[in-house]
């Protein structure tokens, strides 16, 4: 999945972050990291787990956005 952050600053603090949580996460643009959730048994798992490490993110870090970017592969799962 693909993880958009409004604050590239703050792209390396979210992207330790995901890894202590146990994901993947590796930068892919300025602004979004390439995260995998090792954990989750499937897609629709892992993109809650990921979302509430987001929301967990987010809240520590106010006023900055971090969420999944929809892929044609991704609304597929939807």
């Amino acid at each position: 999945m693909h993880v958009y952050i409004s604050d590239p600053s703050l792209l390396r603090n979210l992207e330790e972050f995901l890894k202590r949580t146990g994901c993947v996460a590796e930068q892919s643009r300025s602004h979004e990291l390439d995260v995998y959730v090792p954990s989750a048994p499937d897609e629709r798992q892992a993109r809650r787990e990921l979302n509430v490490c987001l929301a967990t993110w987010q809240a520590l870090n106010r006023g900055v956005e971090a969420y999944i970017v929809e892929s044609a592969a991704d609304s597929r799962l939807a």
